[in-house]
């Protein structure tokens, strides 16, 4: 079975330089909706080489529910950019990954209202549950292209 070479990046929708980017590794074939599984992560966030992508269905330290304790599970899909802006690249799981300086990310497409948008949730020791220092969550652009099929 074959894979898919992805280049990404992401900006805080404040600026035009990347915060985070590199490559991203898929299967070969969409599951139904047009997602394709994130196999292996590549690259950079501020400077801080990524460790490792973790495995769909776990979260990072810190990022859970503040009510219930129960952790947001990534799940490491992604899919093509559409010209129909409703069709996010990341579904609500997102990409889960942990960086050189123990610290972690979440990249996310949260479907909240008024405005549905990109998120990044990044994780850093003691890892306090919930969004509380050091823990930050912005608003991104995120995208990512097809770079090579294998």
């Amino acid at each position: 079975m074959g894979r898919i070479k992805w280049l990404w990046q992401y900006a805080n929708t404040e600026g035009d330089s990347p915060i985070g980017k590199g490559k991203l590794f898929t299967n070969s074939k969409p599951n139904d909706e047009g997602f394709y599984r994130v196999k292996a992560i590549k690259g950079k966030v501020d400077g801080v080489k990524i460790d490792e992508l973790l495995p769909a269905g776990t979260g990072i330290p810190g990022n859970v529910d503040p009510i219930t304790g129960t952790p947001y599970l990534g799940d490491n899909r992604l899919r093509p950019k559409s010209f129909n802006d409703s069709e996010a690249q990341l579904t609500g799981g997102g990409i889960i990954f942990s960086l050189k300086d123990a610290n972690y990310s979440n990249l996310f497409f949260g479907n909240y209202p008024p405005q549905p948008s990109y998120y990044e949730f990044h994780t850093a020791p003691p890892y306090p549950d919930g969004l509380v220092p050091p823990n930050t969550q912005s608003f991104i652009n995120f995208n990512a292209w097809i770079s090579e099929v294998g």
